[in-house]
Protein backbone atom coordinates (compact mmCIF):
# COMPACT_ATOMS: atom_id res chain seq x y z
CA UNK A 1 0.00 0.00 0.00
CA UNK A 2 2.87 2.34 0.80
CA UNK A 3 4.57 1.61 -2.52
CA UNK A 4 1.30 2.16 -4.40
CA UNK A 5 0.70 5.42 -2.53
CA UNK A 6 4.17 6.65 -3.48
CA UNK A 7 4.55 5.35 -7.04
CA UNK A 8 1.03 4.65 -8.27
CA UNK A 9 -1.07 1.49 -8.47
CA UNK A 10 1.51 -1.21 -9.24
CA UNK A 11 0.80 -3.99 -6.73
CA UNK A 12 -2.53 -5.63 -6.02
CA UNK A 13 -3.27 -5.32 -2.31
CA UNK A 14 -4.76 -8.57 -0.96
CA UNK A 15 -7.94 -8.51 1.09
CA UNK A 16 -7.79 -9.97 4.59
CA UNK A 17 -10.14 -12.84 5.33
CA UNK A 18 -10.40 -14.21 8.83
CA UNK A 19 -12.05 -17.56 9.46
CA UNK A 20 -14.55 -17.88 12.32
CA UNK A 21 -12.28 -20.30 14.23
CA UNK A 22 -8.67 -21.31 13.84
CA UNK A 23 -7.45 -17.96 12.56
CA UNK A 24 -4.89 -17.79 15.35
CA UNK A 25 -3.84 -21.12 16.79
CA UNK A 26 -1.95 -20.74 20.03
CA UNK A 27 1.14 -22.68 21.12
CA UNK A 28 0.32 -25.99 22.82
CA UNK A 29 3.07 -25.51 25.42
CA UNK A 30 2.36 -21.81 25.98
CA UNK A 31 -1.25 -21.01 25.05
CA UNK A 32 -0.72 -17.30 25.60
CA UNK A 33 1.54 -17.05 22.54
CA UNK A 34 0.88 -17.87 18.89
CA UNK A 35 1.92 -21.29 17.59
CA UNK A 36 5.14 -21.04 15.59
CA UNK A 37 7.60 -23.31 13.81
CA UNK A 38 10.33 -22.44 16.32
CA UNK A 39 8.42 -24.07 19.19
CA UNK A 40 8.75 -27.75 18.32
CA UNK A 41 7.02 -28.92 21.52
CA UNK A 42 4.16 -26.46 21.16
CA UNK A 43 3.44 -26.77 17.45
CA UNK A 44 2.09 -29.47 15.17
CA UNK A 45 3.82 -29.91 11.84
CA UNK A 46 1.63 -30.55 8.85
CA UNK A 47 3.60 -33.71 8.09
CA UNK A 48 3.91 -34.92 11.71
CA UNK A 49 2.91 -38.57 12.10
CA UNK A 50 -0.01 -39.62 14.29
CA UNK A 51 2.20 -40.64 17.25
CA UNK A 52 4.00 -37.29 17.26
CA UNK A 53 0.70 -35.41 17.12
CA UNK A 54 -0.69 -37.57 19.94
CA UNK A 55 2.38 -36.90 22.10
CA UNK A 56 2.29 -33.14 21.53
CA UNK A 57 -1.42 -32.84 22.28
CA UNK A 58 -1.11 -35.07 25.35
CA UNK A 59 1.50 -32.65 26.70
CA UNK A 60 -0.57 -29.56 25.85
CA UNK A 61 -1.05 -27.11 28.70
CA UNK A 62 -4.41 -27.25 30.47
CA UNK A 63 -5.14 -26.19 34.06
CA UNK A 64 -5.98 -27.76 37.41
CA UNK A 65 -9.69 -27.05 37.19
CA UNK A 66 -12.00 -30.02 37.74
CA UNK A 67 -15.73 -30.44 37.71
CA UNK A 68 -18.58 -30.52 35.24
CA UNK A 69 -17.68 -27.17 33.65
CA UNK A 70 -13.90 -27.74 33.47
CA UNK A 71 -13.98 -28.06 29.67
CA UNK A 72 -15.22 -24.66 28.58
CA UNK A 73 -14.00 -21.84 26.41
CA UNK A 74 -12.61 -18.89 28.36
CA UNK A 75 -9.61 -17.20 26.70
CA UNK A 76 -8.54 -15.36 29.89
CA UNK A 77 -9.11 -17.98 32.59
CA UNK A 78 -8.51 -21.14 30.52
CA UNK A 79 -6.24 -20.33 27.56
CA UNK A 80 -4.98 -23.91 27.16
CA UNK A 81 -8.45 -25.46 27.10
CA UNK A 82 -9.77 -22.69 24.84
CA UNK A 83 -6.90 -23.33 22.42
CA UNK A 84 -7.63 -27.06 22.31
CA UNK A 85 -11.33 -26.35 21.77
CA UNK A 86 -10.48 -23.96 18.92
CA UNK A 87 -8.24 -26.59 17.28
CA UNK A 88 -10.97 -29.21 17.65
CA UNK A 89 -13.62 -27.00 16.04
CA UNK A 90 -11.22 -25.86 13.28
CA UNK A 91 -10.66 -29.52 12.40
CA UNK A 92 -14.39 -30.18 12.20
CA UNK A 93 -14.90 -31.70 15.63
CA UNK A 94 -17.29 -30.84 18.42
CA UNK A 95 -16.84 -30.69 22.19
CA UNK A 96 -20.52 -30.94 23.04
CA UNK A 97 -20.29 -34.17 25.09
CA UNK A 98 -16.73 -33.72 26.38
CA UNK A 99 -16.38 -33.16 30.12
CA UNK A 100 -12.79 -34.19 30.92
CA UNK A 101 -9.39 -33.00 29.78
CA UNK A 102 -8.40 -36.53 28.73
CA UNK A 103 -11.46 -36.85 26.52
CA UNK A 104 -10.82 -33.40 25.07
CA UNK A 105 -7.20 -34.21 24.23
CA UNK A 106 -8.24 -37.54 22.66
CA UNK A 107 -10.89 -35.80 20.54
CA UNK A 108 -8.43 -33.09 19.45
CA UNK A 109 -5.83 -35.73 18.57
CA UNK A 110 -8.32 -37.73 16.50
CA UNK A 111 -9.55 -34.60 14.71
CA UNK A 112 -6.05 -33.30 13.91
CA UNK A 113 -4.78 -36.71 12.77
CA UNK A 114 -7.85 -37.15 10.53
CA UNK A 115 -7.51 -33.62 9.12
CA UNK A 116 -3.82 -34.02 8.26
CA UNK A 117 -3.90 -37.67 7.06
CA UNK A 118 -4.85 -36.83 3.44
CA UNK A 119 -2.09 -34.21 3.29
CA UNK A 120 0.54 -36.63 4.59
CA UNK A 121 -0.69 -39.37 2.24
CA UNK A 122 -0.62 -37.09 -0.83
CA UNK A 123 2.80 -35.72 0.11
CA UNK A 124 4.18 -39.25 0.31
CA UNK A 125 2.69 -40.08 -3.10
CA UNK A 126 4.15 -36.97 -4.71
CA UNK A 127 7.61 -37.18 -3.18
CA UNK A 128 7.98 -40.84 -4.14
CA UNK A 129 8.56 -39.78 -7.77
CA UNK A 130 11.57 -37.43 -7.78
CA UNK A 131 11.23 -36.76 -11.53
CA UNK A 132 7.68 -35.55 -11.02
CA UNK A 133 8.79 -33.26 -8.16
CA UNK A 134 11.57 -31.74 -10.29
CA UNK A 135 9.14 -31.24 -13.18
CA UNK A 136 6.61 -29.50 -10.89
CA UNK A 137 9.35 -27.22 -9.54
CA UNK A 138 10.49 -26.32 -13.06
CA UNK A 139 6.93 -25.56 -14.24
CA UNK A 140 6.29 -23.55 -11.07
CA UNK A 141 9.44 -21.51 -11.63
CA UNK A 142 8.45 -20.73 -15.21
CA UNK A 143 4.91 -19.80 -14.18
CA UNK A 144 6.11 -17.60 -11.32
CA UNK A 145 8.49 -15.76 -13.64
CA UNK A 146 5.74 -15.21 -16.21
CA UNK A 147 3.44 -13.76 -13.57
CA UNK A 148 6.00 -11.66 -11.71
CA UNK A 149 8.08 -10.23 -14.56
CA UNK A 150 5.42 -7.71 -15.69
CA UNK A 151 4.81 -6.58 -12.09
CA UNK A 152 8.54 -6.30 -11.40
CA UNK A 153 8.99 -4.32 -14.64
CA UNK A 154 6.14 -1.98 -13.64
CA UNK A 155 7.63 -1.52 -10.16
CA UNK A 156 11.13 -0.74 -11.47
CA UNK A 157 9.69 1.65 -14.07
CA UNK A 158 7.57 3.38 -11.40
CA UNK A 159 10.62 4.12 -9.26
CA UNK A 160 12.73 5.13 -12.24
CA UNK A 161 15.20 2.24 -12.49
Amino acid sequence: MRFNATYGPVFTVPEVTTPRVGARVMDLADPTSKMSKSSTAGSIGILDDADTIRRKIARAVTDGDVGPDAVRSDRDAKPGITNLLDVLVACGGSADAITTYGALKAAVTDAVVAELAPVRRRCAELTADRTHVTDVFDRGTARARAVTEPVLAAATAAIGL
